[in-house]
């Protein structure tokens, strides 16, 4: 299971497009909106996470207006 800590090591990777996180019940708000930092992210899987929250959708959507985010 990935936790917040796991992301961390992801956000150095900036040439990064496709992520699945899901069915990653660990992760938290907090840890999940530190992906903002991969801004060459075309495609954000979250099903079956329970840190992805509407706010956290929206967040998404302001600052990685160029990836698909799936909830």
């Amino acid at each position: 299971q990935v936790q917040d800590f796991g992301l961390k090591h992801l956000l150095g990777m900036g040439s990064l497009r496709l992520l699945s996180l899901a069915g990653c019940p660990l992760l938290t708000t907090t840890g999940l909106s530190g992906l903002v930092q991969l801004q060459e992210l075309e495609e954000l899987e979250l099903t079956n996470c329970p840190g992805a929250t509407p706010e956290l959708f929206k967040y998404f959507s302001q600052h990685l207006p160029c990836c698909m985010v799936i909830e």
